[in-house]
């Protein structure tokens, strides 16, 4: 009876520090007081793409010499100072990737006030930026589409003017081939105007969108199916690895056809040297999504990862702007669009690129109830 009461009585497992840590979402390290990492958790090898056995007892202004901004702060937390410092800033990966971080550095002292060595608390800032940066486009988009429609009527009524001039003085020049070419051009020229005021009010206005039950891989097929020539002239080889599990998801045919048709067109123009297209899916199985008095959506993302150019890192925050191109024979509206019609089905677009090497989008979509 004493031996089962003692073992009702016995105390439950202690719980350490190091798991405690281990445990955080958030990056933590610690530096000791001759600058040498000391502890490095799980979510600082996330964060920075190389695992606690690489950085270990490295010292703190080897491993982040790239990150000037947080060695200062560092700094900062050591003698003589030993101030607690918060900032943000751009961690660059082991593989080149940029993370946007926000970074808490606090001296670690025993007691006595003795410095004992700095503790760094690391945490993504990526989709928090990403979020802001789809209001600000939102934002953008609602002030284009008010211009846009108070113009297009102004503009149209002189284009339709000068439109029906050049057609009658072709007429009038059959007996001359010279002149008859210049007329051609200003007939040709109104209408890429007019096709370009018409894609900017299709940009600016809400689309009637039909929403049914879609599958994702028919409509990926149907797009592959459509480039087949273009991509055996360009000799890429195109790799589909879907998911056969994934359900359907709630979305516009037409319409999300017209999303993955621009962005697999944007990756083979990339690759005119020829290389590898891969289309994949995926369910997403890391967070849901609860709207204002709705049930929990579900995601399904769809993978198109390129061999081509790439992107330059100073264009990346520009490629959804309305007129942002850069192909000489672009009019910058298609990723604008594309953008407008994944934001109208509730769901993501992003891209991550690195010049030379490639490009990948990646576009959510909310799966059907």
């Amino acid at each position: 009876m004493n031996v089962l009461n003692l073992q009702r009585k016995k105390s439950p497992p202690k719980i350490s520090w190091e798991q405690i840590l281990a445990g955080l979402e958030d990056g933590v390290i610690t530096v000791d007081r001759d600058g040498k990492i000391s502890y490095f958790n799980e979510a600082a090898e996330m964060l920075t793409e190389l695992s606690s056995s690489q950085a270990l007892q490295k010292p703190v202004v080897q491993l982040f010499r790239r990150e000037h901004w947080l060695i200062e702060r560092v700094k900062k937390s050591q003698p003589p100072r030993q101030q607690s410092t918060r900032g943000e800033g751009d961690l660059v990966t082991r593989w080149g990737h940029k993370v946007p971080v926000s970074l808490t550095v606090s001296p670690l002292q025993d007691r006595h006030g003795n410095f004992l060595g700095s503790v760094l608390v690391m945490r993504d800032l990526k989709h928090r930026k990403e979020l802001e940066e789809d209001l600000k486009r939102a934002d953008r988009l609602g002030m284009l589409g008010t211009l846009a429609a108070g113009l297009a009527h102004e503009i149209r009524n002189p284009l339709g003017g000068i439109k029906g001039a050049a057609q009658l003085l072709k007429r009038a020049l059959d007996h001359d081939s010279s002149l008859l070419e210049y007329a051609n051009i200003m007939i040709r020229e109104v209408d890429r105007v007019d096709k370009l005021i018409e894609q900017l009010l299709d940009l600016a206005r809400p689309a009637k969108l039909e929403l049914t039950a879609v599958n994702i891989h028919e409509v990926l097929e149907d797009v592959l199916l459509l480039e087949t020539h273009t991509a055996e002239a360009l000799r890429i080889a195109v790799k589909k690895r879907f998911d056969p599990s994934l359900p359907s998801i709630r979305g516009d045919r037409a319409q999300l056809t017209q999303v993955f048709l621009n962005v697999v067109k944007n990756a083979f123009q990339a690759m005119h040297r020829g290389g590898v297209l891969t289309v994949a899916t995926r369910l997403e199985t890391d967070f849901h999504i609860r709207g204002h008095g709705t049930d929990r959506s579900r995601w399904i993302w769809v993978d198109i990862e390129d061999e081509g150019v790439g992107i330059k890192e100073e264009d990346l925050p520009h490629i959804f702007s309305p007129f942002f191109t850069t192909k000489n024979n672009g009019t910058g509206l298609g990723l604008a669009v594309c953008d407008r019609i994944v934001r109208e089905h509730s769901g993501l677009i992003r891209v991550d690129s690195i010049e030379g090497k490639g490009t990948t989008f990646r576009i959510s979509l909310v799966v059907a109830n």
